[in-house]
């Protein structure tokens, strides 16, 4: 809400905005490389947006801000009405499927101390009682790849210099360190994502060999392609676009998603692993500010936070 008084000082307006993050459904063709009329998918004016899709690519994982609290939804693509997966006291965000298929991994937070542990939950892709999977500190995001891949948890380190990339097993726990990089904060402060529509930018590559981060520049976005297995890092630079907002793989792993965002509007891209990038879908004005896709496994869909900025203007006189 925004105040603005008259020179006077008799008059005063009262701007209020409400923004809301609408999640449309898109055909992808060419490979991937370009989408054909996406469609809206929900219908609900509470904030959400997509993370993951179930393994038969038949409905979109969703977190959903409802009664100051985010909850996480399956949303079939044949229907309107969106499914809830884990309910509790607690926020629930960023639902991501198991390489087996079998589970639903999610974040539950209280909304207290950043520095409160997070516990990483499970429950069944047909839902069910969630379940403990491992406690996290200063957690920034967590992925799972396919079979036969892993699911790994970024944290911060506790004096924030480093960021760990931890495999994980949703029935085990925690696994071995895989990779420590510098904490220099890419793209801003990415993390945590508790209590925030800012998602990080960083994605599991769906082999679960290839860790992205995208690092913003002046003019352009480098990401980073970290290899967890042992293999050699790659960087890509993609020339005029900056303010990534989120980021996704391909189920091919030969390209990404990524959002883009500016004060005059929210692109979607598809860059290749050159760098090349190809606008997929634009909105005009920054909307809730943020824009990502993400893939169905198929590769047939991709489900894409939009959203919508609604306005009202109220005069008030002989106050």
């Amino acid at each position: 809400m925004n105040l603005s008084a008259s020179a006077d000082g008799k008059r005063l307006a009262v701007l209020e905005q409400t923004s809301q993050g609408q999640i449309e459904l898109g055909e992808l063709t060419a490979s991937g490389t370009r989408i054909k009329d996406p469609q809206r998918l929900t219908n609900d004016e509470a904030f959400g947006y997509p993370s993951d899709w179930t393994p038969d690519s038949a409905a979109v994982l969703l977190t959903y801000n409802h009664n100051g609290l985010s909850k996480i939804f399956k949303q079939p693509i044949a229907q309107h009405a969106a499914e809830p997966l884990a309910t509790g006291p607690l926020d629930a965000y960023l639902p991501h499927v198991s390489p087996d298929g079998e589970w639903i991994i999610y974040m539950a937070a209280p909304r207290t101390s950043p520095h409160t542990p997070q516990r990483l939950m499970r429950v069944p892709v047909k839902g069910g009682v969630p379940e403990f999977v491992l406690e996290a500190r200063n957690w920034i995001d967590h992925w799972c790849g396919h079979a036969p891949a892993s699911c790994v948890v970024t944290e911060r380190s506790q004096d924030r210099k480093w960021r760990n990339i931890t495999a994980f097993d949703p029935l085990k726990g925690r696994g071995k360190l895989l990779r420590t990089i510098p904490e220099d904060a890419p793209n801003g402060d990415a993390g945590p994502f508790i209590g925030s529509d800012k998602r990080p930018t960083e994605a599991l590559s769906a082999d679960g060999l290839t860790y992205a981060v995208a690092r913003n520049g002046e003019d352009d976005t480098r990401i980073q392609l970290l290899s967890l297995s042992n293999g050699p890092d790659r960087e890509i630079v993609v020339k005029g676009w900056i303010n990534m907002t989120g980021m996704d793989w391909a189920p091919d792993s030969k390209g990404l998603y990524c959002g883009s965002a500016s004060p005059q509007g929210r692109t979607l891209l598809y860059v290749d692993l050159k760098g090349t990038a190809q606008i997929l879908r634009q909105y005009k004005g920054v909307g809730n500010g943020n824009i990502w896709g993400v893939p169905s496994p198929d590769g047939r869909y991709i489900a894409i936070l939009g959203g919508t900025v609604s306005s009202n203007v109220w005069m008030l006189e002989g106050f």
